[in-house]
């Protein structure tokens, strides 16, 4: 039966697959113009490129898609050229990257991009494949299987920024008073009685005599000394927490008519009971 649902590509921790290294490529539109990143990856039943979703700021939580037809894809440097500019990409059907694309949403896709110069071979591969789809689920059968799928909660690490300290150094001034001891000189006069006898120098001329007067003054002088350090590093903590997130899980309902309810009744009851067991938890299930 062929496959009419587009399947999305998942990220592995290791990205060991060409495809999921392609899940980080940045996208150009067709004039070179940076419009973002690959954000989902859909492929066909042959595991090939069907569709490519970029991851852009123009809606937030949503991812843009285009057919993978007439790309260009650049592994050395990372980039995926997409044929078209980036204004007909931001006006394109946006879809969840994580989730299938029904054959509705596949049409609606290559409706859009065949006004942009899509060809209809992509558009008309993709509905001949559904109606062979419905053309095969309209025969009778001896024998059907169905595959049921199961999803496994993955949970990896990645380092993140949470915060952070910046040590600025600052230059403050403050004034500080120290006292200080300072000697002046001063002149006294005095006058007083001449002893008796002759005169001796230099009479009835005029005479200068100067006497220098000496004080201290304060002289300031500033010396640098490192006061303290400051000394910042880091210590990692390590913390529980639990990851809460929602899997999926495909399960089959059967529905019986005529003599096929009389024949397999009970079987389809111990059918449901051993498979309503399992899905008990392993405590439940030893005291049942």
């Amino acid at each position: 039966m062929p496959q009419t649902i587009a399947k999305p590509v998942e990220k592995g921790w290791s990205a060991e697959t060409q495809l999921e290294r392609m899940l980080a490529y940045n996208v150009e539109d067709s004039q070179g113009n940076r419009i973002g990143h690959v954000s989902g990856l859909w492929v066909d039943a042959n595991n090939e490129i069907e569709f490519v979703g970029v991851k852009t700021t123009w809606l937030i939580g949503r991812t843009h898609i285009f057919p993978a037809q007439r790309m260009e894809v650049n592994h050395a440097r990372e980039i995926i050229r997409a044929p078209y500019p980036e204004d007909v990409i931001k006006n394109a059907p946006s879809f969840d990257p994580g989730a299938e694309l029904t054959e509705a949403e596949q049409r609606e896709v290559f409706e859009y991009y065949q006004r942009f110069g899509l060809q209809r071979s992509g558009a008309r591969q993709a509905t001949a494949g559904a109606q062979q789809q419905r053309q095969q689920r309209g025969q009778s059968r001896d024998e059907a299987t169905i595959p049921l799928v199961e999803e496994h909660l993955k949970v990896g690490k990645r380092q993140v920024e949470s915060g952070g300290v910046r040590l600025r150094k600052v230059v403050r001034t403050e004034t500080v008073n120290q006292p200080v001891e300072l000697k002046r000189e001063e002149v006294v006069i005095e006058r007083v009685p001449g002893q008796a006898g002759a005169a001796t120098g230099k009479q009835f001329q005029q005479e200068d005599i100067y006497i220098p007067l000496r004080r201290e003054e304060a002289v300031v002088q500033k010396d640098a000394t490192v006061r303290e350090q400051v000394r910042v590093r880091k210590s990692a903590e390590t913390e529980q927490q639990n990851v809460s997130e929602k899997v999926r899980k495909e399960d089959v309902e059967i529905e019986e008519s005529g003599d096929a309810s009389r024949i397999h009744g009970e079987g389809g009851k111990a059918a449901n009971r051993l498979r309503e067991h399992e899905d008990q938890p392993r405590s439940k299930r030893q005291s049942s």
